[in-house]
């Protein structure tokens, strides 16, 4: 498995972030998204993927009316958003 770190974003604002382990970038969002994700459109609201070995990067939206702003992504301990 691979480590990523997955953050949420308001645009180019990053306002959560947590480190996972997964398979795959899309499966390191949905575990944090709860799966509901697809590939990225041009959202303000947004997940960034990071590949921590390879420093890939790969962009996932929100499935529409499947996230709600009450619920933000924890962010790891020892890691900040700022």
């Amino acid at each position: 498995m691979q480590t990523y770190l997955v953050e949420r974003m308001d645009g180019d604002d990053v306002i959560s972030a947590r480190v996972v382990n997964a398979p795959s970038p899309f499966k390191a969002a949905a575990m944090v998204t709860d799966g509901h994700i697809t590939f990225r459109k041009w959202e303000k609201d947004w997940i960034r993927v990071t590949d921590e070995n390879r420093g890939q990067i790969y962009a996932y939206c929100f499935v529409a009316g499947s996230y709600s702003d009450t619920e933000p992504l924890p962010v790891s301990p020892g890691r900040t958003t700022e």
